[in-house]
């Protein structure tokens, strides 16, 4: 019986190539857009969720109020995460991270008199031990425990491994030296690279103790907080971040006593790790990629729209092709065809158009993601092997696809009286009681057509108006940058003066 639909659905779409083009094409079209956007979503909601307890892994973060206004950001002070690991209880791990302000360059021995100069170099990160424990990384050489814990340590992920020492095994590799901006630091340890997607990018870890080393001479700073200093922590079982949070402004308010007459204040919070790749009110490092959550919701709405248009697009082609196979379907059910086999047989013809489609849009889509490549994330890639969601994903889409358009198709075709074909009274298939939706869908794809022509019109209005639009000045020359908020009132009006 398959095997007989088979035949008929091929022999169906050889006689009507154009139309059955038609269909493939626009099928197509829709299952390509809806998979392109299904690999940005799932490509953006999956950052960081690979980690083991991650809904207990969350990052400090700031909100700075002066004179009325409020600031937040993702730096903290540079004492706080040692005190947060001294005083506070409910924490399984503290985990600080400062970042240099400047991208610093790396030399390393080459051997034979041969210097390499690495030049501005910024996935470097201070931190502790607690950070292995905290995010999930596996071990080639050396240990969490002991490879960050003294100063002028760095533990490299192998990729930065392979780059600085290219002829060199892992093993070899401990115990060498590196020259970062003036410091000479020793590799105690190497870790294989993140393949997941992660906002976590550091590729040199650079002992805690070395920070106060290097960079901050032992100075005591709970006055001063920046983005370069920040602090994740993970939670005890049973401990809620609301506690948390209260304990941690409590805290700072015991260490630090503001000046009198000094209107600024300074609070904390917790922010997931989860809510890292999506907040940009806080960022992440290195102004790597963030997603905006309602735009990606937006797009799925828009993947589901642009797929319901094509189903539409079918069914009116389909139901359009009624009376073609009118004498067909009577003599069908003259030799004994019942409907439910006859909707089973256009279901299934439904079905290998719709496979076609897919199976195009799968040749389709590289290409698409490399035309659309500037308005995509880099990290967004095809790979069916590499990633088995897609297959799901396709054949999810293949099935509902064929449901949908294909059901109603089927229903009107099947409906064929075999007395009103032998009396060449096919076009009474057109006032059945089906007719309505029929025509319904048929408006509704024109007007739907009409509205994306107009919005397409005014969208390209807009944006020649605010490109060649007079601003009423000239525009070369003129720049803008911002500057992180300091306390200090005077270091403002140096810059500005400077400036001047």
């Amino acid at each position: 019986m398959l095997k007989n639909y088979f035949i008929v659905a091929v022999r169906n779409f050889w006689r009507n190539k154009v139309f059955s083009f038609i269909n493939i094409l626009g099928l197509s079209i829709g299952i390509c857009t809806s998979l392109a956007i299904f690999l940005i979503v799932s490509y953006d909601l999956s950052f960081d969720h690979f980690h083991k307890d991650t809904n207990r892994i969350y990052r400090v973060v700031s909100s700075l109020k002066s004179m009325g206004e409020e600031s937040p950001g993702p730096g903290v002070t540079i004492n706080l995460p040692g005190a947060i690991t001294r005083e506070l209880t409910g924490v399984n791990a503290v985990v600080p991270l400062y970042t240099w302000d400047k991208y610093p360059d790396i030399t390393v021995d080459a051997g034979i008199s041969k210097v390499v100069v690495f030049k501005k170099q910024k996935n470097i990160v201070f931190t502790n031990a607690d950070y292995f424990k905290v995010f999930n990384y596996t071990w080639l050489t050396g240990s969490p425990q002991a490879s960050l814990s003294k100063p002028y340590q760095v533990v490299l992920t192998q990729s930065a491994a392979r780059l600085y020492f290219p002829q060199l095994l892992y093993t070899q590799v401990t115990g060498r030296q590196l020259v970062i901006d003036t410091t000479t630091v020793t590799v105690s340890g190497i870790v294989k690279d993140i393949t997941q997607n992660t906002d976590l990018t550091f590729t040199a870890f650079l002992s805690q103790p070395s920070l106060t080393k290097i960079l901050f001479k032992g100075e005591d700073l709970w006055d001063d907080n920046e983005p370069s200093s920040q602090v994740f922590v993970k939670l005890s079982p049973g401990t809620t971040p609301a506690r948390l949070t209260a304990n941690i402004n409590a805290l700072y308010a015991r260490h630090y006593k503001p000046a009198t007459g000094n209107n600024v204040s300074l609070s904390f919070a917790l922010q997931p790790l989860g809510d890292l790749h999506f907040n940009a009110g806080y960022g992440n490092y290195f102004n790597n990629h963030l997603a905006h959550k309602p735009t990606l919701w937006a797009l799925l709405a828009v993947a589901a729209f642009i797929l319901l248009l094509a189903c539409i697009n079918f069914i009116n082609l389909a139901t359009a092709q009624a009376s073609k196979r009118a004498k067909e379907i009577g003599l069908r059910k003259t030799m004994g065809g019942s409907k439910k086999q006859l909707v089973f047989q256009f279901l299934s013809e439904t079905f290998l158009l719709t496979l076609m489609a897919a199976l195009l849009s799968v040749i389709l889509i590289p290409f698409l993601l490399k035309l659309f490549s500037g308005f995509i994330p880099r990290g967004v890639t095809f790979n069916i092997v590499k990633q088995p969601g897609i297959l799901i994903f396709l054949f999810t889409l293949v099935t509902a696809v064929s449901l949908l358009s294909g059901f109603y198709p089927a229903v009107i075709l099947s409906s064929c009286k075999p007395v009103l074909v032998l009396k060449n009274s096919s076009g009474n298939m057109g006032k059945s009681r089906f007719a309505w939706m029929r025509r319904f869908l048929i408006v509704t794809q024109f007007v739907i057509a009409q509205v994306f022509i107009i919005a397409t019109i005014i969208v390209c209005r807009q944006i020649n108006y605010s490109v060649n639009s007079n601003l009423g000045f000239k525009k070369d020359g003129i720049i803008y940058f911002n500057t992180y908020f300091s306390r200090n009132q005077a270091q403002r009006q140096v810059l500005l003066q400077k400036i001047r």
